[in-house]
């Protein structure tokens, strides 16, 4: 019969370390059935004072052995399985983790693994400093009290960019989750403040450049709700590794339509105009090969996201900028695809094409900028009469009627163009009538277009009329 509680196993561990020359072998199966029942939340609550006696002893040893140049065998196996049950034991339980916290041989068998095998190989080695990671996530997880303890350790003593620069993605991600449930005010000034910081911050970006850890992107989302953090850390970055935040970024807005919980300061989204508003007049001379645009058009697309948050709108409808500088772009591709520039020309037959050719179509940095570009116009015109004013003046209305032909490289732009139209002339008589006579003089490209608006033009008395 299996015992089962803790009193039992800690009585056989007791036995065996009082007996004269210690048995590795036979320690380690009696600690692994110790560690076993430790999953138990009911068993953890039964541990008491005298329960962790034999632990103390075992501790002791254990920290003999980072003495020595190379700690293997039954030496590793035994220190594995006392971390093994120092994490299992502080689960979720205060009284378990004051208890580690309080005794120096214990945290102490922690933080020297932890140091020892930061680079080690050997795949014994790697799962120590894993399930000492794992202990350290665990005290985090039940004690506010313990992040500058573990700050100072992991933080600073560099110990951070050692774990995110490992060969092992299990670790990384270990080191993930010390490092987002160590988040404080305080913390996240050493990010911000320090070039150790910064260093966090593109190794865990690079991190997730190849692996989708949760814990990093919920450290990158922390980040993001710091009114300052594109502005201290955004520009130093790597492309790549910028345009990976703005994904981030753009997921966390669409996440804020339906939660007001994941909202962002509204300083991000005016950082991001600003630069939008400064990369986006060079578009226009970009070549085939270029992947600069890309980072352009992920910022368009997160101005897009957030024209339709009711946090942001007043934000953006009021950058009389950012309404001028659209349209105008939006102008100057459109003429230039009409003209042969093959980047931004229309592309309305795909019947030639294969999957290869399809997939370069999607995979460029271009694809859908123009249909964006007309989705913000329209979004930033929605019951805003001063910028539907400014785009008519602009003579933005006959522009999206131009823009509104099947366009592979723009997938729903006819759709996007409707949207825009509508917003543009809703409760707006001068911009109605713009579309009432370019209509009666035949040069809309495509007639049906207006009925999908729901718009009907009529003449009255030798006057042109628009009803929708």
């Amino acid at each position: 019969m299996v015992n089962n509680t803790a009193d039992e196993h800690i009585s056989q561990l007791s036995g065996l370390l009082y007996q004269s020359g210690i048995s590795y072998g036979a320690v380690i199966v009696s600690l692994q059935k110790l560690t076993a029942i430790m999953r138990s939340f009911d068993t953890r609550c039964d541990l008491s004072f005298n329960h962790w006696k034999p632990i103390e002893i075992l501790a002791k040893e254990c920290g003999q052995f980072f003495k020595k140049n190379e700690i293997a065998g039954n030496e590793l196996n035994l220190l594995i399985e006392l971390l093994r049950f120092l994490r299992n034991s502080c689960g979720g339980l205060n009284g378990n983790l004051d208890y580690v916290l309080g005794h120096d041989d214990l945290l102490s068998i922690a933080k020297e693994s932890l140091r020892y095998f930061i680079q080690k190989e050997s795949p014994n080695e790697i799962v120590a400093l894993k399930i000492a990671i794992q202990l350290f996530g665990n005290i985090l997880a039940s004690s506010e009290y313990a992040k500058p303890l573990i700050w100072s350790l992991f933080f600073g003593e560099n110990i951070f960019r050692h774990l995110f620069q490992h060969k092992d993605v299990t670790i990384r991600e270990c080191a993930m989750m010390v490092l987002f449930n160590s988040m404080s005010d305080e913390n996240c000034e050493c990010i911000f403040n320090s070039p150790e910081g910064r260093e966090i911050i593109f190794f865990v970006s690079d991190t997730l450049l190849f692996s989708q850890i949760d814990w990093g992107v919920l450290f990158i989302e922390h980040l993001l709700n710091r009114p300052d953090f594109l502005d201290c850390c955004y520009s130093s970055l790597p492309l790549k590794h910028r345009l990976l935040i703005l994904d981030i970024m753009e997921e966390r807005l669409k996440s804020t339509q339906g939660d007001q919980n994941f909202l962002i300061p509204g300083a991000l989204i005016l950082y991001i105009k600003n630069i939008f508003l400064k990369n986006i007049t060079h578009i226009s001379e970009i070549k085939e090969s270029d992947i600069e645009p890309a980072e352009t058009v992920s910022m368009l697309s997160i101005l897009c996201t957030a024209s339709i948050c009711e946090a942001y709108i007043s934000i953006l409808q009021n950058s009389t900028d950012l309404v001028q500088t659209t349209v105008e772009v939006l102008k100057c591709i459109h003429l230039m695809g009409k003209e042969g520039c093959s980047v931004f020309s229309i592309l309305s037959d795909t019947k030639h094409l294969n999957d290869q050719a399809r997939e370069e179509i999607a995979g460029h940095p271009l694809y859908c900028f123009k249909k964006n570009l007309i989705r913000l116009i329209g979004n930033l015109c929605c019951s805003c009469k001063d910028n539907q004013d400014l785009v008519r003046k602009l003579d933005g209305i006959p522009l999206i009627l131009d823009c509104s032909k099947f366009d592979a490289k723009n997938p729903y732009i006819t759709q996007w163009c409707v949207l825009a139209i509508r917003n543009m002339l809703e409760n707006n008589l001068e911009s109605q009538a713009i579309v009432a006579n370019i209509s009666a003089s035949g040069k809309i490209a495509d007639p049906k277009l207006l009925s999908e608006m729901g718009i009907q033009i009529h003449s009255e008395n030798g006057k042109i009329h628009m009803t929708s």
